[in-house]
Formats: C-alpha cells, sequence, structure tokens
C-alpha cells in the first residue's frame, strides 16, 4: 500500500513536470504574442522615378530604424547607394529592399518611366509663360482678322501681362508675364492705347538710347533699360538693377529679351491697358536677373551673339570628391554655394541629392544642381569616399 502511494505521487510529479515544460514552451514560442517582439515585418512603398534622374529613399515610417543594408534586384535598370540613394538608368521595374536594424525590412517597388519631357524653356527671358497651346492656335488661325494679343501694364507692381484671345473672342487668356520699371512718382500714364510706331534703336532723354522701342501714346514707349549710345555694350547697369520698380520718366522699360519679344509679336495697333492694381496678375510678378559686375555693359536677357552673357551659366562652387573616415561626420551643404548665370548667390534655390553613410565604408554620390530666372541650369556631382 505503501508502494502504491509512493508510485502515484512520482506520477503525479512527473505529469506536473511534463504539462509545467509544455505551457512554459508554448509560452516562449515564436507563435505567441509575446515573441512578436523577435519577429521580421516587411513593409512595402512604391515609387515612381524618371529614367536618369536620382532620389534618396526615405526607410523611416514612423519608428526610425536604420538600414543596415541596401540591394537592388536589377542593377541595369536602378542601382541604390548604401544611404539610399537611388539612380535610375533606364526605363523598367525594380526591387530595391532595405534591411533595418531591428529585423525587419522595406521592400520599394520602383518603375523607372520615359525622362519627362522638358519645356522649351528661354534663356533670354525672365519671364513666366502659360497657356501656350491656346496661344498656338490662335496663332495658326489665319481665317480670323483679330489681333493675336492684348498688353496689360500692371503700373503699381512694375509688372507686364500678355493676354490672348479665348472662344468668344475675349482678350481673358494670360500667355506671357514680364517684370518692367514704369515712371517714379506714377508718371506713366493710364488708360488704354495702341501700338504705333517702332524702331529698333530710338533716342531717349539724356542722352540715352533704347533697344526695340514700341510707342503706345505720345512719348510713352516699351524700350529696353538705357545704353549711354547706340552700342549693345554701353548698358547703364544701375538703372537695369531697377527693372521691378519704378524707374523710369514715364515710359515702360523693359529686359532686352522682353522687349525684343513685344517688338517682334505685338503687331501695330495692339491694345495697350495701363492700370493700376495690387495684384501683378494672374501669373505673378517674374523676378529681374540683377547685375553684379558693371564692367560687362551688356543686358544679360540679349541674344546677340557677341553678348558675353550668352555662353554663361550657372555655378556650384565648392562642391567637391572629398574622403572621410568611417564615424566623421559629413555636411553635404556646408562650403556649397550656387551663383546664377550673373553671379548672384541662389544657394537657396540649390537641390542636393544624396546621403552617405558615414558609419559604412563605401563610396558615395552627391548631386548639386540649381536653375536660376533666366532658365539656365547646372549640375555638378561628387564622390564620398568612406574609409
Amino acid at each position: 500500500m505503501k508502494k502504491a502511494y509512493i508510485a502515484a505521487i512520482c506520477v503525479c510529479v512527473i505529469l506536473c513536470c511534463t504539462f509545467g515544460f509544455m505551457i512554459f514552451s508554448e509560452v516562449l514560442s515564436p507563435s505567441s504574442v509575446g515573441a512578436h517582439e523577435n519577429s521580421s515585418t516587411v513593409k512595402e512603398q512604391s515609387v515612381t522615378i524618371s529614367e536618369g534622374e536620382a532620389a534618396v529613399l526615405e526607410t523611416d515610417n514612423g519608428y526610425r530604424q536604420s538600414a543596415t543594408k541596401w540591394k537592388s534586384d536589377d542593377e541595369e535598370v536602378v542601382t541604390v547607394e548604401g544611404g539610399g540613394r537611388i539612380d535610375a538608368l533606364k526605363q523598367g521595374s525594380a526591387c530595391v529592399t532595405a534591411n533595418l536594424a531591428n529585423g525587419d525590412s522595406v521592400k520599394f517597388n520602383i518603375t523607372v518611366s520615359a525622362p519627362e519631357k522638358q519645356a522649351e524653356a528661354d534663356r533670354f527671358s525672365t519671364a513666366y509663360t502659360a497657356n501656350q497651346d491656346i496661344l498656338k492656335k490662335n496663332l495658326a488661325n489665319k481665317s480670323k482678322k483679330k489681333l493675336p494679343y492684348q498688353i496689360m501694364v500692371n503700373r503699381s507692381q512694375n509688372c507686364v501681362t500678355v493676354y490672348t484671345y479665348d472662344s468668344e473672342g475675349k482678350y481673358t487668356v494670360p500667355v506671357r508675364a514680364m517684370v518692367c520699371s514704369c515712371g517714379k512718382d506714377n508718371s506713366t500714364v493710364l488708360g488704354i492705347y495702341n501700338i504705333q510706331y517702332r524702331c529698333e534703336w530710338q533716342a531717349l532723354v539724356k542722352e540715352s538710347f533704347g533697344q526695340y522701342a514700341c510707342q503706345f501714346y505720345g512719348d510713352y514707349l516699351f524700350h529696353s533699360v538705357p545704353y549711354s549710345d547706340i552700342s549693345k555694350n554701353s548698358l547703364k547697369s544701375d538703372e537695369y538693377n531697377k527693372l521691378g520698380s519704378p524707374g523710369s520718366m514715364g515710359c515702360v522699360r523693359l529686359s532686352a529679351g522682353d522687349c525684343k519679344w513685344v517688338y517682334d509679336n505685338c503687331a501695330d495697333n495692339t491694345a495697350v491697358v495701363i492700370y493700376d492694381n495690387d495684384n501683378p496678375g494672374p501669373l505673378g510678378k517674374p523676378s529681374a536677373i540683377l547685375l553684379s559686375d558693371f564692367t560687362v555693359g551688356w543686358d544679360p536677357t540679349d541674344n546677340d551673339s557677341k553678348n558675353p552673357y550668352n555662353k554663361k551659366t550657372p555655378q556650384i562652387i565648392g562642391a567637391k570628391d572629398i574622403t572621410i573616415k568611417a564615424g566623421d561626420s559629413f555636411d553635404k551643404a556646408d562650403g556649397v554655394t550656387a551663383l546664377d548665370t550673373c553671379s548672384n548667390d541662389i544657394t537657396e534655390k540649390m537641390e542636393i541629392i544624396g546621403n552617405p553613410n558615414t558609419y559604412v565604408p563605401g563610396k558615395y554620390k552627391v548631386t548639386y544642381s540649381a536653375t536660376d530666372v533666366l532658365n539656365r541650369s547646372v549640375k555638378k556631382e561628387i564622390t564620398v569616399t568612406v574609409e
């Protein structure tokens, strides 16, 4: 009897241990709720990029894990660096995977589309343009005797907006906006007038001359910023930098490029409306490009083949290849500036693409680019080597 009792106790102990171990194992098993913290999750994103472009992929989905490894499954379509920068080499699809430090991963399904068609930009004007499809249709319509343009001059804002006509024949469609200088002390006349006369060079007051003059009322003209004589390298540079604010004795001054556009495109009898309004116009007011070197003597918007500005473009200064040690800090914007065609600082408009991982040895690309108000661009690429 005693032996049977002891045997029963032993059986109970064995069963308790067995079931306890099974329960404990279940708690620690990967399928349990507590083990979820050690499981990996895969997140997916879709990204579209144009052929020839670059971008930096972001892995931060609210929990800020860093990527320990990047990989593209088709490097003929998209390459990827250790900092998440991708370069789109040709049209197609690729999957880029970022493995994160916590065991998760992010998959980027990349679609590389055809290169974006760049609209033809006027490199000799800061004007804004719009509705060119409607304008093109109006210019091609030979059945109508209606003039294609009406010129609206906002005297108080020193801004000119050119309109073409809509389907009802009314001039409501804005196609071009240009910065100008109207008369000081509101000396430009208000009212409705018409272009009546034009000449390539016009004598102005105080022994000065203007290019591409178009008369719209009495002594009031559209013309370029004044020159000291009838030569394109005698521009009065200090007067040029007044574009966008009152500067004339009543005429409407434009840059050479914009004034030539009016001269070439706006026929005699084109209506000119001069008014005051706090709103510069539906397209806004463009910026002028300022001169920093008064010794050049040329208007940077003049497309004359002798103009030294014709071959000039913006510059990226201070960007160069660099080698650093793993763990060192690197500020990709430090010491790098962008200058426009006339050497004015446009660093705030500079775009920087690249994300060197300073903790992982390798070579990383950083691309700097900028476009100025003359629609001229510059791009410079450097290599950051982490040893």
